[in-house]
């Protein structure tokens, strides 16, 4: 009994692009309470401490920006698909014209 397995698709760079930011604004945001906890004034930090909120507050402006990022390209990636859409129906289109065309240049002609 034949077993005709499914095709394998890759996703594309882009798809791979946008899950990669997805998971690391997952982890960054898991993050950001202890940020929250370190940014209180009512007792001194320790060195470890301030190089600690330091480097949180960088991750978090890395992070704003990757969002930012990532929304520009999740709306250049719909812009493009749009366009590759009408391409794809544009060049059926051409296609079936072209065929009709070879078609008819195929008829024999009348007598």
């Amino acid at each position: 009994m034949p077993h005709n397995p499914k095709t394998l698709t890759l996703p594309n760079e882009t798809e791979i692009l946008l899950t990669a930011l997805g998971i690391t604004d997952n982890k960054v945001d898991q993050l950001l309470p202890l940020l929250a906890l370190l940014q209180t004034e009512t007792a001194e930090r320790s060195e470890l401490g301030e190089a600690l909120l330091n480097a949180l507050r960088l991750i978090q402006s890395e992070l704003h920006a990757f969002q930012i990022l990532r929304q520009d390209l999740e709306a250049h990636i719909g812009t493009l698909t749009g366009a590759l859409k009408a391409l794809q129906i544009e060049a059926r289109e051409s296609v079936w014209m072209i065929r009709e065309i070879h078609e008819t240049l195929k008829m024999p002609l009348a007598p």
